[in-house]
């Protein structure tokens, strides 16, 4: 391991892995209050605090060297990006958060499928067939009316509809885990399309972060017993 990460471990292992969980929860509850308030200038500290404080536990709770939990790393500073970029306003920033988002979606989908996923499903295929029936279904439905950005949030959603399924062969934490990202961004894709209801916004985050922490729970669950211990 590079000794600047070397250097970040030892200082996030001082605290056990349930701290992080803990502030992970204070940082939505902070930002679910700046939602409801409108205070969004500390929204910049509390938004991109929640996936570095996931991937703070996945360090915690894993050895150093496995390849599944490091490529998971990867895809939440990816989803931290993300999560930045849609704190700026315009179709510009919207697209590159979603773009971010899509990689972030691969990276899962690969660490996935990698913890044994694909066996599974080809067991269990009614996961991925009603996945792909819902993204059809969903895209027929706001294709109308999302104009420019229909194609984008089409191949965007496709690639959330495929981690999402392989999540469901992981276990059940990670499966509902895929399950709450596919309804935090059906919430936003609906708030896109025109169809708004109350606390939408904070009906997006609350499921988008029950999704994150329940998908890292999930993947440190399914790593080998010796790594998981």
């Amino acid at each position: 391991m590079n000794p600047p990460l070397v250097l970040i471990r030892s200082i996030l292992v001082r605290f056990p892995a349930r701290f992080w969980l803990w502030a992970f929860a204070v940082a939505i509850a902070v930002d679910l209050a700046a939602i409801s308030l409108g205070a969004d200038a500390l929204r910049w500290a509390s938004k991109p605090a929640l996936t570095l404080l996931l991937l703070a536990h996945l360090i915690v709770a894993t050895p150093p060297g496995l390849r599944p939990a490091r490529l998971f790393g990867m895809g939440l500073l990816l989803a931290c990006a993300a999560d930045i970029a849609l704190l700026f306003d315009g179709t510009p920033a919207f697209l590159t958060g979603m773009g971010l988002f899509g990689l972030m979606q691969i990276v899962y989908l690969a660490v996935f499928v990698r913890l044994g996923a694909l066996p599974v499903l080809r067991r269990r295929w009614m996961a991925p067939g009603c996945y792909l029936a819902f993204w059809l279904g969903a895209n027929v439905v706001l294709w109308p009316r999302l104009a420019a950005l229909a194609v984008p949030v089409a191949v965007y959603s496709l690639l959330l509809v495929a981690m999402a399924a392989a999540a469901a062969g992981v276990n059940r934490l990670a499966a509902v885990g895929g399950l709450l990202f596919v309804v935090s961004d059906l919430c936003l894709g609906l708030g896109m399309a025109g169809f708004e209801f109350p606390l939408q916004s904070q009906a997006v985050m609350a499921t988008y972060a029950a999704a994150q922490v329940l998908l890292v729970l999930g993947v440190v669950k399914a790593l080998p017993a010796p790594a998981a211990a």
